[in-house]
Parts: structure tokens; sequence; C-alpha cells
């Protein structure tokens, strides 16, 4: 009977040991499982934050100013700076000194040519 309880003490030993260990084991893999949790709420956190800063931003440029009714003096006045800009931006360039053929003074006025 004594190697029988002597056997009975071992393996309760090694289950007892084997449950600390595994426990240990279960600690480790929580704490893994946090810290790759926390970097993927910290990501999540910052997308709303710019997708936030967006919206609000849309809202204050676009809607607000639709709101309050877009008049044909503004539409008008943007339409004249948008060809005014451009076409300072096509005079502002420069023609082939040398060349004084046509094509030269086409390049000038169509910058796709």
């Amino acid at each position: 009977m004594d190697i029988i309880a002597g056997i009975r003490d071992i393996l309760i030993s090694l289950y007892l040991l084997l449950g600390v260990v595994l426990v240990l084991a279960m600690i480790v893999f929580m704490f893994l499982l946090y810290k790759a949790t926390k970097g993927l709420i910290g990501a999540a956190t910052r997308t709303t934050e710019n997708f936030e800063k967006i919206s609000a931003s849309a809202v204050e440029h676009i809607s607000k100013p639709l709101e309050e009714g877009v008049s044909l003096g503004s539409v008008a006045g943007n339409m004249f700076g948008f060809a005014a800009g451009f076409i300072a931006g096509m005079r502002g360039r420069k023609a082939n000194k040398e060349d004084g053929d046509v094509e030269s003074r086409l390049k000038r006025w169509i910058p796709f040519l």
C-alpha cells in the first residue's frame, strides 16, 4: 500500500505543478491579448477622431454655406477669380524665344499641346 500512496502523491504533485504552469501560461496569454487589443482600440480611436475632424470640416465648409444660400454675386465672383487665375497662369508661361512660329504661340495658350 505504501507504493500506491507514493504514486498517488507523485501524481497529485504533478497535476498541481501542471495546473500552476497552465495558469501562468494563461496569464501571459491574457496579457499579450490585452496589449494587442489596446493597440487596435488606439488605432480605431485615432481613425474615429480623424473622421470626426473631416466631417466637422465638411459641415463647416459645405453645409453651412449651402444653408445660407449661394448668391449670384458669389458664384460670378468665384467664376471670375478662376478665369483670371487661369489666364494669368497661362500668360505667365514664357514662349520659346527661338521659335516664333504658330506652334510655340499655341503652346503658350494651350498647356496640353
